[in-house]
């Protein structure tokens, strides 16, 4: 049973092991700036106290590795592993055999006995795949391995980690990994501490050493890190902490005027000696555009100060290059875009409550849906603004109603009183397609509530459409500026009249000695072509005839006449048109009437008679009449 047991346990408790003589004194900790190592060392060092029982296997695990730099000159180089061990408190140290681990990065540790041992690990770099000379060493920190006779239960347990923001953007200096770390009450304990993290997608932990890797696919979150330990007796402890995960910026909110900074998060680190290596450049993109605009390139400053932006800034991007050259080298991280969020500096809040109604016509309306608005309908439109008590004052404000193009306004009042012509304005937009009233330079303290009414006349409909009218008020002033809107209503506009369509009627090519012949139209007036095309769109259906009649014989250029005319047939029945008028078809009252069309061998054929037919094309008018009933 192994038993992998990596807390922390301060120099000052009393199982500490700092009077233990170390083999070799112990190499200093890893120093990074983002993700480059620049000494050799450790990041993840033997535990410096663990604690297990008789029989059971611990397993001390380590990761070391040397300096950028260092790994950049000789990219070759292979470690050497070699574990030490003490049994006298560090008087003498002797190897662990290869038989036990003792050549290996991680050492299981087993003791048939209680008592205390020491160990500390060596790691050596040779050139040319380990057979070449040595180039480099670290020396671990002394790990003491308590064996006790029995399990003794974790109580209590603290997580912490050693960074609390890892970089997710592709990088080699992009410093996307740290280790998590506990400290237990009591400290003797002897169980193993499993980590986890509750979101794969932005970080995964080896689960027995600590060890976070970030994503490097740009995915932001925060990631929840938890240590457990399980006794032997079943019961558990645990506890949490949190990585941020994201590419260095966060987006800032400021109101328009103040100045806010944008800084690198995480452990940044320090170049010490060789800062005159790295550059830092930082970016911005003016919201709209796809510009790179350098705003600051002479400062080795991992912060940069927006001062007093403006509206108009609001939604700019910025973000830092970082460029750093280690020996032959160059290495570069580019941050994420974060967001400049500029506000008002004193914003209102406002609420508008807008209605609107039909004074002249009500066909199923809505609080939300005016329907049949046809022309000379009355639609008043009243919208309550509400400026809010907590908020600043309306300062400048413009008041924008959509209406129908052609509309004509009756009034305008602000709080039942009528304002003069010239307070306001009706604009035209796209050739009268798009018209809006606007009444600017409206002023209110906040919590002041008032009312504007706009009464109408509807004019211009020539067709059937629909219009959306979503009222707002805004502000463009550069430091001010905001847009509240109200709820849309929609007016869904009639001509309110009959549209009819009358077709020429053609009965093609007739034989000259054709005689007592009944002649069919053209396929193009042949159902399911119409020969009257209707679109009803009378608000009111009262009932209606339609009658025609042939108002003279069929002449030709010449003037002869065709010996023939036309008949409304129905089913072998007809009716001859030459002087009378003839009903076509009727309505009933609220019955629409529909376009009139039949198939070849009814409605409107001429009939050719006996005599013989001249030369020529024949034409005559027909008079159709749509006649309301009563």
């Amino acid at each position: 049973m192994i038993k992998d047991n990596t807390q922390v346990v301060k120099a000052s408790t009393q199982y500490s092991n700092t009077h233990v003589k170390p083999k070799s004194e112990p190499t200093e900790d890893v120093r990074k700036f983002l993700g480059m190592w620049l000494n050799r060392g450790y990041t993840v060092q033997p535990p410096d106290t663990t604690f297990t029982v008789v029989g059971h296997t611990v397993k001390l695990k380590t990761h070391s590795g040397r300096s950028t730099l260092g790994a950049s000159l000789t990219p070759f180089a292979s470690p050497k592993y070699q574990w030490y061990k003490s049994t006298d408190e560090g008087e003498t140290w002797v190897e662990v055999p290869k038989n036990e681990d003792g050549n290996k990065s991680n050492l299981n540790v087993t003791s048939n006995q209680s008592g205390a041992i020491y160990y500390q690990q060596n790691v050596t770099w040779y050139q040319a795949g380990g057979w070449g000379l040595s180039i480099a060493e670290v020396w671990s920190q002394v790990a003491a391995v308590y064996v006790n006779d029995k399990d003794k239960n974790a109580e209590k347990i603290r997580v912490s980690v050693d960074d609390d923001y890892l970089y997710n953007n592709p990088s080699e200096i992009a410093m996307n990994s740290t280790v998590a770390r506990a400290e237990v009450l009591p400290e003797d304990y002897t169980e193993d501490i499993v980590w986890t993290v509750d979101n794969n997608q932005l970080a995964y932990i080896d689960k027995d050493t600590g060890e976070i890797q970030a994503n490097n696919r740009g995915v932001s979150g925060v990631v929840k890190v938890t240590g457990t330990i399980k006794n032997a007796d079943n019961t558990i402890v645990s506890d949490s902490t949190f990585v941020q995960i994201g590419g260095g910026l966060e987006d800032k909110e400021v109101k328009s005027g103040d100045s806010t900074s944008f800084e690198m998060l995480g452990h940044i680190g320090k170049l010490d000696n060789i800062d005159n290596d790295y550059t830092v450049k930082w970016y911005r993109q003016p919201v709209g555009t796809h510009k790179r605009e350098l705003v600051e390139s002479n400062k080795k400053d991992l912060s940069y100060l927006v001062n007093e932006p403006r509206v108009k800034n609001d939604n700019d991007l910025y973000w830092v290059e970082i460029s750093l050259k280690l020996g032959r080298d160059s290495y570069e991280y580019i941050s994420n875009k974060a967001k400049l969020k500029v506000l008002p500096a004193d914003k209102p809040e406002i609420t508008l409550n807008n209605s609107v109604i039909n004074e002249t016509y009500n066909n199923d309306n809505t609080e939300d849906v005016l329907n049949d608005v046809a022309n000379g309908a009355i639609v008043s439109y009243r919208d309550e603004i509400v400026v809010g008590t907590e908020s600043g004052n309306l300062k400048n404000g413009t008041y924008v109603l959509p209406i129908y193009g052609g509309t004509e306004i009756d009034s305008v009042k602000i709080n039942d009183k009528e304002i003069d012509q010239d307070r306001y304005t009706v604009v035209d937009y796209f050739g009268g397609i798009s018209t809006v009233l606007v009444i600017d330079k409206i002023n209110r303290i906040a919590g002041e509530k008032f009312e504007i009414k706009v009464r109408t006349r509807i004019d211009g409909i020539f067709t059937n459409e629909q219009m959306i009218s979503q009222p707002f008020i805004y502000s463009g002033e550069e430091d001010n500026a905001f847009r509240f809107e109200g709820t849309k209503k929609t007016l869904n506009y009639v001509t309110n009249v009959l549209q009819k369509d009358v077709r020429d009627i053609s009965y093609g090519s007739i034989n000259t000695y054709a005689k007592d012949e009944i002649i069919s139209r053209t396929d193009d007036t042949n159902q399911p072509n119409n020969v009257v095309s209707v679109d009803d769109q009378r608000r009111v259906k009262e009932p209606i005839k339609v009658f025609v009649n042939q108002e003279k014989e069929f002449v030709n250029e010449q003037g002869d006449v065709l010996p023939g005319c036309l008949r409304l047939y129905d089913n072998g029945k007809f009716v001859e048109l030459v002087d009378q008028r003839v009903k076509v078809t009727e309505t009933k009252k609220d019955e629409p009437l529909g376009s009139i069309g039949w198939n070849k061998n009814n409605g409107l054929l001429l009939h050719i008679h006996d005599a013989a037919v001249a030369p020529g094309q024949y034409g005559t008018t027909l008079n159709w009449t749509f006649e309301n009933s009563i």
